[in-house]
């Protein structure tokens, strides 16, 4: 699949950057104090814009999810394209080691080519219920779905999707350390997988907002650094221009 639909990774967080200053008395006006009403008006009017990039970021993902069904269900005789891993993938430290999680980044691994293996029809229907959710903006039902499917088909080719939304479920319900943590799963799991780029974009943001520069530009500077050509490793160039 190529990169139309897929949402642009920290549309939510960028949002919420640009919108940010609007609560700042002062900012490009004399300074004065907001009243009551206005600061809930500005609130309300950021809900909306989070609630819309919500909505376009689930029907985009459900479009790719049945193109992705589509080619799975095609006949033997016109098997889908095999899809190309990144150039190149990073690799992560065992879980089980007793360094930090934040510290399981490491080398950098070869390319490799692989086509996934169908799912199964219930392994599909149950991953299109926990989609839905998310798509719905129902962040904490997504959550629980998303569990319940990797507690169920821990080995499903759809895992590090569920993976990779059950991080964005976390990090939209602002539950900032389980987002981070599953973000570093993914990273651990699922190495070579398309999302891990818009995972570690993520990981630096968390690790930003968690005021931990250094750790934000290892994250951020790694991510660049492997995958130079996605749009995640553009808006990580722009992150590290403002920790410089």
């Amino acid at each position: 699949m190529d990169g139309s639909c897929r949402v642009r990774p920290g549309t939510t967080w960028l949002i919420w950057l640009a919108l940010g200053g609007m609560l700042l008395p002062g900012v490009g006006h004399a300074q004065r104090p907001l009243d009551g009403e206005l600061t809930l008006e500005l609130l309300q009017r950021i809900e909306r814009l989070e609630a819309e990039v919500r909505q376009m970021r689930g029907e985009l993902e459900v479009h790719r999810y049945q193109l992705e069904q589509r080619e799975r269900d095609a006949p033997a005789g016109h098997p889908p394209e095999a899809r190309a891993r990144p150039s190149a993938a990073i690799e992560w430290a065992d879980p089980g080691a007793p360094s930090r999680a934040e510290d399981r980044l490491s080398a950098v691994a070869p390319p490799e080519v692989v086509t996934p293996l169908p799912a199964a029809g219930t392994e599909q229907a149950d991953f299109a219920v926990a989609l839905n959710e998310f798509r719905e903006g129902r962040f904490r039902e997504a959550i629980a779905e998303f569990r319940q499917f990797l507690s169920d088909y821990p080995e499903s080719p759809l895992a590090g999707d569920a993976r990779y939304w059950l991080g964005e479920s976390y990090y939209l319900r602002r539950n900032l350390d389980a987002a981070k943590e599953m973000f570093i799963d993914m990273g651990l799991h699922d190495p070579h997988h398309a999302r891990l780029p818009d995972a570690l974009l993520k990981l630096g943001y968390l690790y930003g907002a968690e005021g931990d520069p250094d750790r934000a530009r290892e994250v951020l500077e790694k991510l660049v650094q492997v995958y130079p050509d996605t749009q995640a490793a553009s808006l990580a160039e722009r992150r590290l221009e403002s920790l410089r």
